[in-house]
């Protein structure tokens, strides 16, 4: 006799972890497919772009169940690359350089990196997946499709947008730090502007003197050099938000030549700078 082969049923379905229910006791939550895994580990990328994949779940009448993640959600992922805020690790991109950075938690200090490792880094994480789940799901996307090329540099694409941050991320006022970045000397002229000059009528700073003891400064603290010109556009308009000058060009030198500087100020510390 032939009997009919068992029949099955199909859904498509959005699967992210159930929240707990109130009194009842707090367990920690097992993932049993890959959304559910993803957002148990990135739950902020779940809240801002929602389930990580679109799932297919097929039922047999025997009892068998197979969970195949059919779509991928490439907000989620890019999102993802964010990083986990509880660890303190963080991604962003700056767009007016079109480069990534990612804040190495140690130090406190952003570095740069490349759309090659972050796309490296989103292909482990679904091996990773892969390698975590029970029988039931489908592992093929996961191994496969998913990781390839072309997924890839999707993710990575779309993270230039939803991981932009503004042009003043790392502003000589920002908190924010990264290795040998260009704002360092600005917040070094401002430690220069706030330690190293004072109100004073009858004196002045040349643009010369204020650029040796820069430069002194810089070399201290193994900064590198900063040209003569982006000093003294930068300096320009430190010295009128602190003291409130402009730099002149008709103030004369020992020998009555014209010189460029600023009058009202006068450089102190200047044994610090012999030193």
């Amino acid at each position: 006799m032939l009997y009919p082969p068992p029949t099955t049923s199909t859904t498509v379905e959005l699967n992210l972890p159930k929240k707990p229910i109130w009194g009842e006791p707090q367990v920690p939550a097992k993932p049993k497919t890959p959304s559910e895994w993803f957002a148990l580990k990135f739950p902020d990328a779940v809240a801002r772009y929602g389930c990580p994949f679109l799932e297919v779940r097929q039922s047999s009448c025997d009892g068998f169940t197979m969970v195949t993640p059919a779509v991928l959600n490439v907000d989620f992922f890019a999102g993802m690359l964010a990083g986990d805020s509880k660890l303190g690790h963080s991604v962003i991109y700056l767009e007016n350089e079109m480069q990534f950075y990612y804040r190495e938690p140690m130090q406190n200090v952003f570095k740069p990196t490349t759309a090659e490792k972050l796309q490296t880094y989103y292909r482990a994480m679904l091996l990773r997946c892969a390698q975590e789940l029970n029988g039931e799901t489908d592992k093929l996307n996961l191994f496969a499709e998913f990781r390839s090329d072309k997924n890839a540099r999707a993710v990575t694409n779309r993270a230039k947008s939803i991981l932009a941050c503004s042009s003043d991320f790392f502003s000589g006022t920002s908190p924010n730090t990264r290795i040998r970045g260009p704002e360092l000397h600005e917040r070094l002229m401002g430690v220069l502007c706030e330690t190293m000059l004072e109100p004073n009528g009858e004196s002045h700073v040349t643009v010369t003197q204020a650029y040796r003891a820069f430069c002194r400064l810089a070399e201290q603290r193994q900064l590198g050099t900063l040209r003569r010109s982006q000093f003294k556009a930068t300096m320009t308009d430190l010295m009128r938000e602190q003291f409130g000058v402009g730099l002149r060009r008709d103030v004369p030198d020992a020998f009555g030549m014209q010189q460029e500087a600023w009058k009202g100020v006068r450089l102190v510390n200047v044994e610090t700078l012999a030193a």
